[in-house]
Protein backbone atom coordinates (compact mmCIF):
# COMPACT_ATOMS: atom_id res chain seq x y z
CA UNK A 1 0.00 0.00 0.00
CA UNK A 2 1.52 3.07 -1.29
CA UNK A 3 1.06 6.33 0.80
CA UNK A 4 0.95 9.64 0.25
CA UNK A 5 4.55 11.87 1.22
CA UNK A 6 3.91 13.48 4.73
CA UNK A 7 5.36 17.01 4.94
CA UNK A 8 7.42 17.98 7.92
CA UNK A 9 5.44 20.70 10.16
CA UNK A 10 7.29 24.06 9.98
CA UNK A 11 8.50 25.02 13.50
CA UNK A 12 8.27 28.60 13.77
CA UNK A 13 10.43 30.30 16.29
CA UNK A 14 8.26 33.44 16.60
CA UNK A 15 4.85 31.04 17.57
CA UNK A 16 7.15 28.53 20.09
CA UNK A 17 8.46 32.24 22.01
CA UNK A 18 4.89 33.59 21.93
CA UNK A 19 3.41 30.69 23.13
CA UNK A 20 6.33 29.99 25.57
CA UNK A 21 6.31 33.29 26.80
CA UNK A 22 2.81 33.79 26.81
CA UNK A 23 2.52 30.68 28.77
CA UNK A 24 5.08 31.77 31.23
CA UNK A 25 3.05 34.79 31.91
CA UNK A 26 -0.29 33.59 32.31
CA UNK A 27 0.84 31.24 34.95
CA UNK A 28 3.19 33.21 36.78
CA UNK A 29 0.26 35.63 37.12
CA UNK A 30 -2.06 32.71 37.86
CA UNK A 31 0.56 31.41 41.05
CA UNK A 32 0.57 35.12 41.80
CA UNK A 33 -3.14 35.98 41.95
CA UNK A 34 -3.79 32.17 43.77
CA UNK A 35 -0.60 33.90 46.83
CA UNK A 36 -2.06 36.71 46.68
CA UNK A 37 -5.73 35.76 47.43
CA UNK A 38 -4.73 32.92 49.84
CA UNK A 39 -2.96 35.91 51.94
CA UNK A 40 -5.48 38.37 51.43
CA UNK A 41 -8.40 35.89 53.46
CA UNK A 42 -5.56 34.97 55.65
CA UNK A 43 -4.84 38.67 56.45
CA UNK A 44 -8.42 39.77 56.33
CA UNK A 45 -9.12 36.60 58.86
CA UNK A 46 -6.63 38.24 61.65
CA UNK A 47 -7.94 41.44 61.31
CA UNK A 48 -11.89 40.20 61.78
CA UNK A 49 -10.27 38.36 64.69
CA UNK A 50 -8.20 41.35 65.79
CA UNK A 51 -11.05 43.82 65.93
CA UNK A 52 -13.34 41.17 67.86
CA UNK A 53 -10.96 40.75 70.42
CA UNK A 54 -10.39 44.75 70.70
CA UNK A 55 -14.31 45.01 71.01
CA UNK A 56 -13.92 42.75 73.76
CA UNK A 57 -11.68 44.15 75.45
CA UNK A 58 -13.18 47.87 74.98
CA UNK A 59 -16.07 46.56 77.32
CA UNK A 60 -14.35 45.36 79.92
CA UNK A 61 -14.81 48.67 82.20
CA UNK A 62 -17.52 50.41 79.76
CA UNK A 63 -20.56 48.53 81.81
CA UNK A 64 -21.72 48.74 85.38
CA UNK A 65 -21.93 45.74 87.12
CA UNK A 66 -25.05 43.86 88.29
CA UNK A 67 -27.07 46.67 85.97
CA UNK A 68 -28.67 45.68 82.77
CA UNK A 69 -28.72 48.26 79.64
CA UNK A 70 -31.55 47.99 77.16
CA UNK A 71 -30.74 46.86 73.47
CA UNK A 72 -33.09 49.91 72.47
CA UNK A 73 -31.93 49.92 68.43
CA UNK A 74 -33.09 45.90 67.72
CA UNK A 75 -36.26 44.10 68.60
CA UNK A 76 -35.87 40.15 69.62
CA UNK A 77 -36.71 39.02 66.17
CA UNK A 78 -34.20 40.96 64.51
CA UNK A 79 -31.11 38.58 63.81
CA UNK A 80 -29.57 40.31 60.36
CA UNK A 81 -26.56 41.09 62.40
CA UNK A 82 -22.60 40.02 61.37
CA UNK A 83 -21.70 41.25 64.84
CA UNK A 84 -23.64 39.33 68.53
CA UNK A 85 -21.99 40.45 71.60
CA UNK A 86 -23.05 39.80 75.09
CA UNK A 87 -21.98 40.43 78.36
CA UNK A 88 -22.92 38.38 81.54
CA UNK A 89 -22.25 39.01 85.59
CA UNK A 90 -22.10 36.95 88.01
CA UNK A 91 -24.96 34.00 88.33
CA UNK A 92 -24.92 34.09 84.29
CA UNK A 93 -27.37 37.49 84.60
CA UNK A 94 -27.46 39.54 81.10
CA UNK A 95 -25.95 42.99 81.20
CA UNK A 96 -25.87 43.37 77.28
CA UNK A 97 -27.08 42.20 74.97
CA UNK A 98 -26.62 43.50 71.30
CA UNK A 99 -29.59 40.66 69.72
CA UNK A 100 -31.84 39.54 72.99
CA UNK A 101 -32.95 36.78 70.04
CA UNK A 102 -29.29 35.32 69.78
CA UNK A 103 -27.92 33.65 73.04
CA UNK A 104 -24.12 32.58 73.01
CA UNK A 105 -23.59 29.49 75.52
CA UNK A 106 -21.65 30.51 78.84
CA UNK A 107 -19.79 27.53 78.97
CA UNK A 108 -16.81 28.71 76.70
CA UNK A 109 -13.74 28.98 76.81
CA UNK A 110 -11.59 32.09 76.84
CA UNK A 111 -10.14 33.18 73.41
CA UNK A 112 -11.59 32.65 69.74
CA UNK A 113 -13.88 29.58 69.13
CA UNK A 114 -16.15 28.31 66.75
CA UNK A 115 -20.26 27.85 67.30
CA UNK A 116 -23.50 27.41 65.86
CA UNK A 117 -26.15 29.22 67.10
CA UNK A 118 -29.86 28.84 65.10
CA UNK A 119 -28.38 27.14 62.05
CA UNK A 120 -25.21 29.57 61.12
CA UNK A 121 -21.92 29.58 61.93
CA UNK A 122 -20.39 31.84 64.60
CA UNK A 123 -16.71 32.95 65.31
CA UNK A 124 -16.26 33.63 68.73
CA UNK A 125 -14.44 35.62 71.15
CA UNK A 126 -14.58 35.01 74.83
CA UNK A 127 -13.18 37.23 77.56
CA UNK A 128 -13.36 37.03 81.59
CA UNK A 129 -13.00 40.39 82.86
CA UNK A 130 -13.73 39.75 86.70
CA UNK A 131 -16.94 38.54 87.05
CA UNK A 132 -18.18 39.76 83.77
CA UNK A 133 -17.53 37.49 81.12
CA UNK A 134 -17.57 39.21 77.73
CA UNK A 135 -18.83 37.80 74.55
CA UNK A 136 -18.52 38.98 70.67
CA UNK A 137 -19.55 36.68 67.95
CA UNK A 138 -19.28 37.39 64.29
CA UNK A 139 -21.55 35.56 61.31
CA UNK A 140 -18.68 33.34 59.43
CA UNK A 141 -20.16 33.72 56.34
CA UNK A 142 -20.64 37.19 56.35
CA UNK A 143 -16.83 37.06 57.73
CA UNK A 144 -15.90 35.17 54.40
CA UNK A 145 -18.07 37.43 52.15
CA UNK A 146 -16.34 40.13 53.00
CA UNK A 147 -13.02 38.81 53.07
CA UNK A 148 -13.19 37.65 49.34
CA UNK A 149 -14.42 40.71 48.32
CA UNK A 150 -10.98 42.31 49.73
CA UNK A 151 -8.84 39.48 48.43
CA UNK A 152 -10.42 39.82 44.74
CA UNK A 153 -9.77 43.35 45.02
CA UNK A 154 -6.18 42.65 46.11
CA UNK A 155 -5.59 39.84 43.41
CA UNK A 156 -7.39 42.29 40.60
CA UNK A 157 -4.43 44.39 39.52
CA UNK A 158 -2.72 41.39 38.52
CA UNK A 159 -5.51 40.32 36.34
CA UNK A 160 -5.73 43.13 34.84
CA UNK A 161 -1.98 43.15 34.25
CA UNK A 162 -2.05 39.90 32.58
CA UNK A 163 -3.16 41.47 28.74
CA UNK A 164 -0.70 44.42 28.96
CA UNK A 165 2.32 41.93 29.59
CA UNK A 166 1.16 39.51 27.10
CA UNK A 167 0.57 42.73 24.68
CA UNK A 168 4.15 43.58 25.20
CA UNK A 169 5.34 40.28 25.08
CA UNK A 170 4.46 40.12 21.38
CA UNK A 171 5.77 43.50 20.34
CA UNK A 172 9.43 42.29 22.41
CA UNK A 173 9.36 39.14 19.98
CA UNK A 174 7.73 40.59 17.25
CA UNK A 175 10.82 43.59 17.22
CA UNK A 176 13.87 41.02 18.47
CA UNK A 177 12.78 38.70 14.90
CA UNK A 178 12.41 42.15 12.70
CA UNK A 179 16.22 41.48 11.57
CA UNK A 180 15.53 37.82 10.45
CA UNK A 181 12.61 38.85 8.89
CA UNK A 182 14.13 41.59 7.24
CA UNK A 183 16.92 39.01 5.81
CA UNK A 184 14.02 36.62 4.86
CA UNK A 185 12.40 39.68 2.30
CA UNK A 186 15.24 40.23 0.96
CA UNK A 187 15.95 36.90 -0.21
CA UNK A 188 12.80 36.22 -1.12
CA UNK A 189 12.61 39.04 -3.23
CA UNK A 190 15.29 38.14 -5.25
CA UNK A 191 15.72 36.82 -9.15
CA UNK A 192 17.22 33.61 -9.09
CA UNK A 193 20.50 34.82 -10.67
CA UNK A 194 21.21 37.54 -7.85
CA UNK A 195 23.72 36.62 -5.78
CA UNK A 196 24.97 39.19 -4.01
CA UNK A 197 25.45 39.44 -0.33
CA UNK A 198 22.67 39.97 1.89
CA UNK A 199 22.89 43.41 4.10
CA UNK A 200 24.23 42.67 7.65
CA UNK A 201 23.80 45.38 9.31
CA UNK A 202 21.85 45.75 12.82
CA UNK A 203 21.71 42.33 12.59
CA UNK A 204 21.93 41.02 16.31
CA UNK A 205 24.69 38.31 17.43
CA UNK A 206 23.11 35.40 17.57
CA UNK A 207 21.78 36.03 13.62
CA UNK A 208 24.73 37.92 12.24
CA UNK A 209 27.25 34.73 12.18
CA UNK A 210 24.05 32.73 10.02
CA UNK A 211 23.96 35.70 7.60
CA UNK A 212 27.81 36.04 7.71
CA UNK A 213 28.10 32.31 6.52
CA UNK A 214 25.17 32.38 4.11
CA UNK A 215 26.96 35.73 2.41
CA UNK A 216 29.88 33.71 2.56
CA UNK A 217 28.20 30.73 0.56
CA UNK A 218 27.17 33.48 -1.92
CA UNK A 219 30.15 34.77 -2.87
CA UNK A 220 31.27 31.55 -3.51
CA UNK A 221 28.02 30.22 -5.69
CA UNK A 222 28.56 33.78 -7.52
CA UNK A 223 32.22 32.87 -8.33
CA UNK A 224 31.24 29.27 -9.52
CA UNK A 225 28.82 31.01 -11.79
CA UNK A 226 31.02 33.43 -12.93
CA UNK A 227 33.88 30.96 -13.65
CA UNK A 228 31.67 28.90 -15.73
CA UNK A 229 30.32 31.92 -17.62
CA UNK A 230 33.80 32.59 -18.36
CA UNK A 231 34.24 28.92 -19.14
CA UNK A 232 31.54 29.09 -22.33
CA UNK A 233 32.78 32.38 -23.28
CA UNK A 234 35.83 31.35 -23.46
CA UNK A 235 35.19 27.85 -24.94
CA UNK A 236 32.97 29.57 -27.50
CA UNK A 237 35.62 32.19 -28.75
CA UNK A 238 38.83 29.93 -28.25
CA UNK A 239 37.42 26.74 -29.78
CA UNK A 240 35.76 28.70 -32.94
CA UNK A 241 38.92 28.97 -35.20
CA UNK A 242 40.51 25.30 -34.01
CA UNK A 243 37.40 23.76 -35.05
CA UNK A 244 36.78 25.84 -38.27
CA UNK A 245 40.84 24.81 -38.94
CA UNK A 246 40.01 21.20 -38.51
CA UNK A 247 37.21 21.35 -41.22
CA UNK A 248 39.78 23.15 -43.41
CA UNK A 249 42.07 20.63 -42.57
CA UNK A 250 40.09 17.65 -43.39
CA UNK A 251 38.68 19.45 -46.75
CA UNK A 252 42.40 19.05 -47.54
CA UNK A 253 42.96 15.61 -46.59
CA UNK A 254 39.86 14.51 -48.83
CA UNK A 255 41.26 16.80 -51.69
CA UNK A 256 44.51 15.41 -51.86
CA UNK A 257 46.21 13.91 -54.65
CA UNK A 258 48.74 11.85 -54.27
CA UNK A 259 50.17 10.21 -51.02
CA UNK A 260 52.37 12.75 -50.50
CA UNK A 261 49.80 15.74 -50.23
CA UNK A 262 48.08 13.10 -48.23
CA UNK A 263 50.45 12.86 -45.74
CA UNK A 264 51.08 16.39 -45.49
CA UNK A 265 47.55 17.21 -44.73
CA UNK A 266 47.35 14.09 -42.16
CA UNK A 267 50.16 15.60 -40.45
CA UNK A 268 48.79 19.09 -40.24
CA UNK A 269 45.35 17.39 -39.22
CA UNK A 270 47.50 15.53 -36.22
CA UNK A 271 48.51 18.50 -34.90
CA UNK A 272 45.39 20.82 -35.12
CA UNK A 273 43.59 17.81 -33.03
CA UNK A 274 46.58 18.35 -30.71
CA UNK A 275 45.90 21.91 -30.17
CA UNK A 276 42.55 21.41 -29.91
CA UNK A 277 42.77 18.50 -27.12
CA UNK A 278 45.46 20.88 -25.51
CA UNK A 279 42.97 23.88 -25.93
CA UNK A 280 40.16 21.85 -24.35
CA UNK A 281 42.45 20.32 -21.53
CA UNK A 282 44.00 23.78 -20.58
CA UNK A 283 40.36 25.07 -20.48
CA UNK A 284 39.23 22.65 -18.03
CA UNK A 285 41.77 23.04 -15.34
CA UNK A 286 41.24 26.63 -15.73
CA UNK A 287 38.02 26.69 -15.39
CA UNK A 288 37.98 24.02 -12.13
CA UNK A 289 40.97 26.06 -10.91
CA UNK A 290 38.71 28.93 -10.66
CA UNK A 291 35.62 27.17 -9.73
CA UNK A 292 37.11 26.15 -6.71
CA UNK A 293 39.08 27.59 -4.80
CA UNK A 294 37.35 26.38 -1.26
CA UNK A 295 39.44 23.15 -1.97
CA UNK A 296 42.37 24.54 -0.40
CA UNK A 297 41.10 24.55 3.10
CA UNK A 298 42.39 21.03 3.22
CA UNK A 299 46.20 21.85 2.61
CA UNK A 300 49.08 19.73 3.15
CA UNK A 301 52.95 20.50 3.37
CA UNK A 302 54.29 19.83 0.27
CA UNK A 303 58.10 19.04 -0.51
CA UNK A 304 58.61 20.79 -3.82
CA UNK A 305 62.11 20.18 -4.92
CA UNK A 306 60.43 16.77 -5.07
CA UNK A 307 57.68 17.92 -7.08
CA UNK A 308 59.66 19.53 -9.25
CA UNK A 309 61.79 17.15 -10.06
CA UNK A 310 58.74 14.84 -10.70
CA UNK A 311 57.34 17.03 -13.26
CA UNK A 312 60.94 17.64 -14.91
CA UNK A 313 61.02 13.74 -15.18
CA UNK A 314 57.52 13.79 -17.18
CA UNK A 315 58.37 16.32 -19.49
CA UNK A 316 61.93 15.73 -20.27
CA UNK A 317 60.75 13.05 -23.53
CA UNK A 318 58.84 16.02 -25.04
CA UNK A 319 61.92 18.69 -23.99
CA UNK A 320 64.52 16.09 -25.83
CA UNK A 321 62.46 15.40 -28.82
CA UNK A 322 63.25 19.03 -29.45
CA UNK A 323 67.02 18.99 -28.47
CA UNK A 324 66.47 21.28 -24.93
CA UNK A 325 68.77 20.96 -22.46
CA UNK A 326 66.11 21.01 -19.40
CA UNK A 327 67.13 20.34 -16.16
CA UNK A 328 66.76 20.82 -12.32
CA UNK A 329 70.23 22.80 -11.34
CA UNK A 330 68.86 23.60 -7.94
CA UNK A 331 66.88 21.87 -5.53
CA UNK A 332 67.17 22.98 -1.99
CA UNK A 333 65.08 21.45 0.48
CA UNK A 334 61.78 23.51 1.64
CA UNK A 335 58.11 22.73 2.06
CA UNK A 336 55.06 24.67 1.20
CA UNK A 337 51.61 24.79 2.15
CA UNK A 338 48.72 23.83 -0.44
CA UNK A 339 47.64 21.16 -2.88
CA UNK A 340 50.08 19.08 -4.66
CA UNK A 341 47.94 18.50 -7.71
CA UNK A 342 47.55 22.19 -8.22
CA UNK A 343 51.05 22.91 -7.88
CA UNK A 344 52.12 20.44 -10.19
CA UNK A 345 49.93 21.57 -12.78
CA UNK A 346 51.68 25.08 -12.10
CA UNK A 347 54.81 23.92 -12.16
CA UNK A 348 54.11 21.78 -15.70
CA UNK A 349 52.80 24.64 -17.72
CA UNK A 350 55.68 27.05 -16.36
CA UNK A 351 58.12 24.16 -17.81
CA UNK A 352 55.61 23.68 -21.25
CA UNK A 353 55.45 27.24 -21.82
CA UNK A 354 59.49 27.46 -21.55
CA UNK A 355 60.04 24.62 -23.72
CA UNK A 356 57.11 25.66 -26.36
CA UNK A 357 59.09 29.23 -26.34
CA UNK A 358 62.67 27.71 -26.74
CA UNK A 359 64.36 27.26 -29.67
CA UNK A 360 65.83 23.68 -30.45
CA UNK A 361 68.68 22.95 -28.80
CA UNK A 362 68.32 25.59 -26.47
CA UNK A 363 68.02 25.45 -22.98
CA UNK A 364 65.92 25.57 -19.66
CA UNK A 365 66.87 25.48 -16.32
CA UNK A 366 64.78 24.59 -13.47
CA UNK A 367 65.45 25.83 -9.36
CA UNK A 368 64.18 25.69 -6.21
CA UNK A 369 65.34 28.10 -3.51
CA UNK A 370 65.02 28.52 -0.08
CA UNK A 371 65.78 30.61 3.13
CA UNK A 372 64.04 31.51 6.16
CA UNK A 373 61.30 33.47 4.94
CA UNK A 374 60.13 32.16 1.52
CA UNK A 375 60.18 29.42 -0.95
CA UNK A 376 61.70 30.15 -4.50
CA UNK A 377 60.66 28.20 -8.00
CA UNK A 378 62.51 29.77 -10.78
CA UNK A 379 62.24 28.52 -14.58
CA UNK A 380 64.74 30.37 -16.89
CA UNK A 381 64.59 29.57 -20.86
CA UNK A 382 66.77 30.85 -24.03
CA UNK A 383 64.37 31.62 -25.51
CA UNK A 384 63.31 35.41 -26.94
CA UNK A 385 62.26 36.49 -24.15
CA UNK A 386 59.02 38.50 -23.68
CA UNK A 387 59.70 42.69 -24.09
CA UNK A 388 58.85 45.05 -20.90
CA UNK A 389 55.66 46.12 -22.67
CA UNK A 390 54.09 42.65 -23.02
CA UNK A 391 54.72 41.32 -19.37
CA UNK A 392 51.61 42.70 -17.91
CA UNK A 393 49.61 41.63 -19.64
CA UNK A 394 51.34 37.91 -20.16
CA UNK A 395 49.56 36.23 -17.48
CA UNK A 396 45.65 37.46 -19.10
CA UNK A 397 43.39 34.56 -20.98
CA UNK A 398 44.25 34.10 -24.29
CA UNK A 399 47.07 36.35 -24.41
CA UNK A 400 49.84 35.61 -26.66
CA UNK A 401 53.30 37.77 -27.07
CA UNK A 402 53.04 38.64 -31.02
CA UNK A 403 55.39 36.81 -33.04
CA UNK A 404 56.39 34.21 -36.11
CA UNK A 405 55.18 31.98 -33.31
CA UNK A 406 52.35 33.28 -31.32
CA UNK A 407 49.63 31.30 -33.61
CA UNK A 408 51.31 28.06 -33.87
CA UNK A 409 52.31 27.68 -30.17
CA UNK A 410 49.84 27.58 -27.38
CA UNK A 411 46.04 28.72 -26.86
CA UNK A 412 47.49 31.52 -24.43
CA UNK A 413 45.76 30.40 -20.97
CA UNK A 414 49.05 28.72 -19.15
CA UNK A 415 50.48 31.36 -17.59
CA UNK A 416 46.72 32.51 -16.87
CA UNK A 417 46.57 28.74 -14.80
CA UNK A 418 49.80 29.32 -13.46
CA UNK A 419 48.65 33.03 -11.91
CA UNK A 420 45.38 31.69 -10.79
CA UNK A 421 46.96 28.78 -9.35
CA UNK A 422 49.87 31.34 -7.38
CA UNK A 423 46.88 33.36 -6.11
CA UNK A 424 45.22 30.58 -4.85
CA UNK A 425 48.22 29.69 -2.68
CA UNK A 426 49.03 33.22 -1.80
CA UNK A 427 52.52 33.75 -3.91
CA UNK A 428 53.73 36.54 -5.72
CA UNK A 429 54.86 36.09 -9.70
CA UNK A 430 57.82 38.24 -11.07
CA UNK A 431 58.59 38.29 -14.59
CA UNK A 432 62.44 38.74 -15.85
CA UNK A 433 65.30 38.34 -17.90
CA UNK A 434 67.45 35.70 -17.27
CA UNK A 435 71.20 36.70 -16.90
CA UNK A 436 72.41 33.65 -17.63
CA UNK A 437 70.59 32.45 -20.43
CA UNK A 438 68.85 35.35 -21.97
CA UNK A 439 65.47 34.49 -22.06
CA UNK A 440 62.72 34.80 -19.63
CA UNK A 441 62.85 33.96 -16.13
CA UNK A 442 59.73 33.61 -14.28
CA UNK A 443 60.03 33.08 -10.46
CA UNK A 444 57.18 32.23 -8.10
CA UNK A 445 57.62 32.91 -4.40
CA UNK A 446 55.50 31.72 -1.70
CA UNK A 447 55.67 33.11 1.33
CA UNK A 448 56.73 29.99 3.43
CA UNK A 449 59.91 29.08 5.64
CA UNK A 450 62.43 27.34 4.06
CA UNK A 451 65.05 24.93 5.31
CA UNK A 452 68.52 25.68 3.69
CA UNK A 453 70.65 22.35 3.11
CA UNK A 454 72.60 21.97 6.38
CA UNK A 455 70.48 23.84 8.76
Amino acid sequence: MSGKPTTPVAHSLRARLLVLLFSAVVLTATVQALVAYRTSLDQTNEIFDYQMEQMALSLRKGLPIGGYLANSFRDSTDTSFEFLIQVTGAGGKKIFQSSPGAVLPLDTTPGLTSLEIDGKAYKLFSLQAGDQLIQVAQDRSARRGLARKLALKAVSPVIVMVPFLILMVWWVVSASLAPAERVRSQLALRRADELTEVNEEGLPAEIAPLVRELNLLLHRVRSAFEAQKHFIADAAHELRSPLSALKLQVEGLRRASDASARDVAIGRLAAGIDRATRLVEQLLVLARQQASPGNLTLQTPVHLANLVQSVVGDLWETARTRRIDMGLVTAQEGMVTGHSDALAILVRNLLDNAIKYTPEGGTVNVSVLASTTDMQLAVEDSGPGVPLADRARLFDRFYRVAGPQSGTLGSGLGLAIVKTIADMHGACITLDTSESLGGLKVCVVFDTPGVRPGD
